[in-house]
């Protein structure tokens, strides 16, 4: 569970474009929630896509590394668990 202090609110001062402004007057008065909790949820939001971005060019920068032997292992490895899922599933 994450500390209290990792929990705790924190009053942000931010310079936004009107029109954003105005699309998230819009969701808020949509939904009923209020205007920092839609604006946080964006965030949360935004930072999930952000962190899966790097995971994901974390991953592409692993197999770009990888030599034509190493490549191949791979392929093999795939080859392995894929007849093994095929019987895993038929069974």
């Amino acid at each position: 569970m994450p500390s209290s202090s990792a929990l705790r609110k924190a009053k942000l001062t931010v310079t936004i474009s009107g029109d954003v402004v105005n699309e998230i007057d819009e969701i808020a008065k949509e939904t009923g929630t209020p205007r920092s909790q839609v604006m946080e949820e964006m965030l949360r939001d935004w930072l999930l896509k952000f962190k899966k971005r790097e995971v994901e060019k974390d991953i592409e920068t692993y197999y770009l590394s990888l030599t034509e032997k190493e490549k191949k292992e791979d392929r093999e490895w795939a080859g392995i668990a894929a007849e093994s899922a095929k019987r895993t599933w038929n069974d």
